[in-house]
């Protein structure tokens, strides 16, 4: 949110309980253009701040403010715009403005509703001139379900916009190129980002086309976290507005990043943003995170907010990978805060996003394994007799950005996709050892349970890498962040008296006396099977062993 913009002074609309309508005081118009930095109006009014609005003849009257003489094109507008926020159903919402322009008033004009979800409303008028003030005035049987309103005056730069979008009719102007697809890229559906169509976007009104991506702007709404108790309220409602307003074309962000991290495809990402002041559009991503992440001057009756860690994590899953998809180097001057941006004199997006921005620039894969190694017992043989089948399992901690599923993410020996010797009907298949057993998300330790087999006296050393079926191994740029194909090695050394030294007790496993039922050892008791892996991996791991002879 711009600080310049919240120097323009806006009018709120004052509410009574009678059944009179209530007046308001002017306000100067509101210069958005083709590169504003923010869509909803930075003025709110919510209950508390009217309860102590004066009162005098039935009316309820905001402070007033001065009014701009000034006839420049750039402080005057010819359009009411309002975001009103109500709890429970509303009938329609009876809303008037006029223009004003010292002590020469216009008629009042009722506010249409062009916009009605269940716990907001975008109402506009046109004034059929340009002022350089308003007021508006809402009627006082409205007073029970308005929570909050925000307004202002604007000049609108796509007058045509809103009404095209509700009509389902494309843009009124002619297409700077062909139109482009209005498909996500599959990468992005893997991620979870939802789809304009799944949120029901309406038609959008822009027609520049961006076909090279090399820098990324991070913005916060400075507004509402949710509405009516959802993330996709607001970004249905922020769209509305953006048109209906006549101030963008469509929401000006290619991306909107939830709190609790829900991702959502805004304008379509193969249209110029709108966003970033200053000129910085130009191939110029931008990133918005719903909410107001500073600790001061967010509108009345919304809160500051800290960054959670669901947004933050997402977001830099988003990021890193729009960053791989379109190769857009990660160094400061690539990928900024809005305020960065030359020519922009705002705190967006927020003291507290912005302290980290290093976090969303931090590389992230898909799909990663934890550095680091600890085996159980250390730099030993898996020592076997020939026909016993030795239950092993190794635990990795996943550092990449998506949770791993069970039957897509596997441990796989390696070379890849070629049979193991030590494969047998307990695997998934001959080419995969082994799947977790429930998701595992990032942050979390998923193990991969496994059996082997020796057929014949010997030694047999078979690696292991990781892969998400479908999408990666883990092993493979740009999608997967490691470990290596063979940093996962198990040596099975068969014998045919099925010698060994015992392998000690693990923490918490129960000891007994019988070695022949493959206990571990414990005061001086042990089993005949024994010894432990050769085991190398870039990730936190432990082994164990149960065995069982085939029959």
């Amino acid at each position: 949110m711009s600080t310049t913009s919240t120097t323009t002074a806006m009018l709120l609309a004052a509410i009574t309980s009678a059944t009179l309508v209530v007046p308001a005081v002017a306000a100067p118009a509101a210069d958005h253009g083709a590169d504003h930095d923010h869509v909803l109006p930075t003025r709110r009014a919510d209950r508390a701040e009217r309860a102590g609005w004066a009162r005098a003849g039935g009316w309820v009257l905001a402070p007033r403010v001065a009014v701009s003489a000034s006839a420049d094109a750039s402080t005057t507008g010819s359009r009411v715009a309002a975001w009103v926020e109500i709890d429970g159903a509303a009938a329609d919402l009876v809303i008037e403005a006029r223009g004003v322009d010292g002590d020469r008033l216009g008629g009042w004009v009722a506010l249409d509703q062009t916009y009605r979800g269940p716990a907001q409303r975008v109402v506009v008028a046109d004034l059929g001139a340009r002022w350089p003030a308003a007021e508006l005035r809402v009627a006082g049987g409205s007073d029970a379900a308005l929570t909050a309103l925000s307004w202002e005056l604007v000049e609108p730069a796509y007058p045509e916009a809103g009404r095209r979008a509700r009509a389902g009719l494309g843009p009124v102007t002619p297409w700077a190129a062909p139109p482009v697809s209005s498909a996500l890229d599959d990468e992005l559906g893997t991620i979870g980002v939802i789809t304009r169509a799944t949120w029901g976007a309406r038609a959008t009104q822009c027609t520049s086309v961006e076909n090279d991506w090399y820098r990324m702007a991070i913005h916060h709404t400075a507004g509402p976290q949710t509405s009516g108790g959802t993330t996709a309220e607001v970004v249905r409602g922020v769209q509305a507005y953006a048109q209906d307003s006549g101030t963008y074309c469509d929401i000006p962000y290619q991306f909107l990043v939830g709190f609790d991290g829900t991702l959502y495809e805004a304008r379509p990402y193969g249209l110029t943003s709108g966003a970033t002041g200053g000129g910085n559009n130009d191939g110029n991503m931008a990133v918005c995170f719903m909410g107001c992440y500073h600790p001061t001057d967010c509108p009345t009756g919304v809160d500051s907010v800290p960054v959670t860690e669901e947004m933050l994590a997402r977001g830099q899953l988003l990021v890193q990978t729009l960053v791989r998809l379109h190769d857009i180097a990660t160094a400061e001057d690539n990928i900024r805060g809005h305020r960065d941006w030359p020519g922009n004199a705002t705190a967006c997006p927020g003291d507290f996003l912005y302290a980290r921005l290093a976090d969303l620039r931090a590389d992230l894969a898909w799909y990663a394994g934890a550095p680091g190694a600890r085996s159980s017992p250390a730099g030993q043989n898996v020592v076997v007799p020939v026909g016993v089948a030795t239950e092993v399992w190794i635990e990795v901690e996943n550092t990449g950005g998506l949770t791993w599923e069970p039957g897509v993410t596997f441990l796989a020996p390696t070379p890849r996709d070629a049979a193991s010797p030590l494969a047998q009907p307990t695997w998934p298949g001959p080419t995969r050892a082994a799947t977790v057993a429930a998701p595992v998300a990032r942050g979390e330790v998923g193990r991969f349970a496994f059996t082997v087999l020796a057929t014949a006296p010997g030694t047999t050393t078979q690696t292991f890498g990781l892969v998400a079926d479908g999408a990666t191994w883990f092993a493979d740029p740009p999608w997967g962040g490691g470990p290596t194909d063979d940093a996962i090695a198990v040596t099975v050394e068969a014998r045919d008296d099925g010698g060994g030294d015992p392998m000690p007790c693990t923490a918490g496993e129960p000891a007994c006396d019988d070695v022949s039922a493959g206990c571990c050892q414990a005061a001086g008791v042990g089993r005949s099977l024994g010894g432990g892996l050769v085991l190398a991996l870039a990730g936190l791991l432990g082994v164990r062993r149960r065995t069982r002879r085939l029959s």
